[in-house]
């Protein structure tokens, strides 16, 4: 989260967040790799995809890119969610027989709740990535910031070890 964060933070929506793109340093450090479908959040400048073009992974898009809209940073915190519910499930909150079908399934599907697959994790946790899954972007957390915080007033075993109270990215 915080790494997704800190490309907000400079404008850049990641656009391709899945668990093939986030790396685990031997320090204990996440990365976020692969911006090649990066695009600037705002303002004129190069970009490599152009608004109105799907592009990204089916299995862990969000329902407006899955559609061409435009895209803000609530669209990488789907993608997160798809990937903390993969994650936690040891699957993803949608499958297909194809590419299209599972894209699909992102616009009008409710996931399968985690807690029905996962009794041991706690209720919270499993509405906080339900609510990453929101279709309606508005329903989401509005950024990464809120999401941390939220994360934060979890207060579950291990998450306050080396968190600290504000995010201060180490560079880019």
């Amino acid at each position: 989260c915080e790494a997704v964060q800190h490309a907000h933070m400079k404008g850049i929506i990641h656009r391709d967040i899945t668990p093939e793109n986030i790396l685990l340093a031997r320090s204990g450090e996440v990365k976020v790799a692969d911006f090649g479908l990066g695009r600037l959040a705002a303002g004129p400048g190069p970009s490599l995809t152009q608004v109105g073009v799907t592009m990204g992974t089916p299995l862990y898009m969000s329902p407006e890119q899955v559609q061409g809209q435009p895209l803000d940073a609530r669209s990488d915190l789907y993608s997160l969610g798809v990937t903390s519910y993969h994650m936690l499930a040891g699957k993803p909150p949608f499958e297909g027989d194809t590419a299209l079908a599972a894209a699909g399934q992102h616009l009008k599907t409710a996931p399968p709740p985690l807690e029905s697959l996962r009794g041991d994790l706690p209720i919270a946790m499993c509405r906080l990535v339900h609510r990453l899954l929101a279709k309606d972007p508005a329903e989401r957390f509005a950024s990464q910031r809120d999401l941390l915080a939220e994360l934060r007033r979890l207060a579950l075993p291990g998450l306050e070890e080396g968190w600290s109270d504000e995010f201060v990215p180490a560079g880019f």
